[in-house]
């Protein structure tokens, strides 16, 4: 018996669940084959599925990345830690990476973020994917 495609939407929703349960955008050099293998597919339709919703593979790893970052930066536990720590620990390859990246979803710097939500705890989500 053949196994059934997933539509898009299931794909997508099935690459979402697989980057936040297995964290794979920590990894700083994930790849779109990585993703493929994760999800039991190819890159071809991984590539159909994101363009379907106006990404690419860089900007659906980096949106985790950036919501992971804005998490820890908002975190007490991590309040002393410097960008770079932060960034390399989102997956960026550093923090001119990261900061770019949070600027265009979150309209600011990771710092500016930081000092935001000091002693606050709202609104951690960014505004969407970048």
């Amino acid at each position: 018996m053949k196994a059934r495609r997933m539509s898009d939407d299931e794909l997508y929703g099935f690459l979402e669940k697989v980057m936040v349960e297995k964290k794979l955008f920590l990894r700083r050099n994930l790849k779109r084959d990585d993703l493929a293998r994760e999800a039991v597919t190819n890159r071809t339709y991984i590539s159909r599925t994101l363009s379907a919703r106006g990404l690419n593979f860089a900007r659906f790893v980096n949106s985790f990345r950036v919501q992971y970052a804005l998490e820890l930066l908002a975190s007490d536990r991590w309040r002393d830690a410097s960008p770079e720590d932060i960034a390399c620990m989102s997956g960026f390859s550093g923090a001119d990476a990261m900061n770019r990246y949070i600027k265009k979803s979150a309209g600011s710097t990771g710092c500016a973020f930081r000092e935001r939500v000091s002693g606050a705890q709202a609104g951690l989500k960014a505004d969407g994917p970048i």
